[in-house]
């Protein structure tokens, strides 16, 4: 697969520095159909990419640092944890400061995290004029963590594996309402939880068979957190409501804006967010190719 160039823009939070966007991701749809030896599920899934965005500002320098820290999670933060793995598997001597502006809300389903570790990977390569290839960098996002490869990738995708391996698919629709409740819902615990189903038969997806799909970890999400489960009926009028991954916000694929009285009370429950769907991710300055 070939790839295009990050949508690199002067920093205003460095003097010398880049910054990127680092896109929210949903799921369409997520299957689970089995356990792999190594622990982790197997996959099947619907990715497609939304115009609200993290901000990466990145600078070249001798050593690795964070110089904001919105999530309070020193050298556990996966930009930090990325760009050291970056420099450990080029042997480029040096490092880089970063500078994290946050908009996607944590344990949301949403892949913030993700989003900002291959955004930091993405910028890192392309400063210095490409040293790996695209499977290079796929390779070290799944060191990182399994939705880090569609991040790089760049553009929605049917993926499987651990939802690493992508092929391109584009899902349609056109905006997405958001609604995230004041919550974080751990993946390992919904993925550990008895009534998880894991037993959903393997089928290729396209976008025509959307309506034949479902979240398997939604079911066990609405029992665990009656509040999600309230979000779920206040947002009916919208549309119909579906979780995105493993966390906790509720989405709503081309909404009806027009629902204001519901918009109301939904608002009371959770902040409420619609976006722009997008086929390439905004972190390439145009379509990633196949």
């Amino acid at each position: 697969m070939a790839f295009d160039s990050p949508r690199l823009t002067p920093s205003h939070r460095f003097a010398n520095g880049w910054s990127a966007p680092a896109p929210a991701k949903i799921n369409r749809f997520l299957h689970i159909i089995g356990r792999r030896d190594d622990g982790y599920h197997a996959l099947e899934t619907g990715f497609q990419f939304v115009d609200w965005c993290d901000e990466i500002h990145l600078e070249l320098a001798t050593q690795t640092e964070l110089i904001d820290d919105p999530l309070g999670l020193g050298t556990a933060n996966l930009v930090v944890t990325a760009a050291r793995l970056f420099f450990e598997v080029t042997q480029i001597t040096g490092g880089c400061r970063i500078y994290l502006e946050k908009q996607i809300p944590d344990g949301a389903g949403l892949g913030g995290g993700s989003s900002d570790a291959a955004t930091t990977l993405v910028m890192l390569n392309a400063l210095y004029h490409n040293p790996l290839t695209m499977d290079a960098l796929m390779a070290l996002g799944r060191r990182l963590g399994a939705d880090v490869p569609i991040f790089i990738y760049g553009r929605s995708a049917f993926a499987t594996g651990i939802g690493d391996c992508c092929v391109p698919e584009a899902w349609g629709g056109s905006t997405v309402l958001i609604a995230t409740p004041a919550m974080k819902v751990e993946t390992r615990a919904i993925f550990s939880h008895p009534k998880l189903t894991r037993d959903t038969p393997s089928c290729r997806i396209r976008a025509s068979q959307l309506e034949l799909t479902q979240n398997d970890c939604e079911p066990v999400v609405r029992e665990c957190f009656p509040s999600i489960d309230q979000l779920f009926h206040i947002l009916i009028p919208f549309g119909k409501p579906q979780l995105t991954g493993t966390g906790s916000s509720v989405i709503v694929i081309d909404p009806d804006q027009s629902q204001r009285d519901a918009l109301a009370v939904a608002s009371t429950l959770a902040s409420i967010h619609i976006a722009a769907l997008t086929e390439t991710s905004v972190l390439y300055n145009s379509d990633a190719t196949a």
